[in-house]
């Protein structure tokens, strides 16, 4: 293969398809009784990743994850001795919001 000319590029010479884009991952920590407000940025081939880098925080402090700026989910890490992790929509309520008291009756 000739060098390119000046205000060409080369061909490429592989047939298959582009490397796929690791999407940017965020962990969003609010302020609360465990730690301070923090947020992470990273790159990963997928979201199970966020896992691995919240299994880093206390029990007890949950965090909001977005994958490209949209919100994925809500994690909490319930235990340190027996880590689980509870998983929900980006809208639910976490245990540091408020509970109302009192229920709206339905007609």
């Amino acid at each position: 293969m000739n060098a390119p000319v000046t205000g060409q590029v080369a061909a490429g010479t592989s047939d298959g398809p582009a490397p796929a884009r690791k999407p940017t991952l965020m962990l969003h920590y609010d302020e609360d009784h465990i730690g301070l407000e923090k947020r992470l940025l990273f790159e990963a081939a997928s979201p199970a990743s966020a896992l691995d880098i919240a299994a880093g925080e206390a029990a007890g402090r949950s965090a909001r994850l977005f994958v490209d700026g949209a919100p994925l989910c809500s994690l909490l890490k319930a235990d340190d001795d027996n880590p689980y992790w509870v998983v929900a929509a980006p809208t639910a309520r976490t245990r540091a919001d408020p509970v109302s008291a009192t229920f709206e009756e339905r007609p």
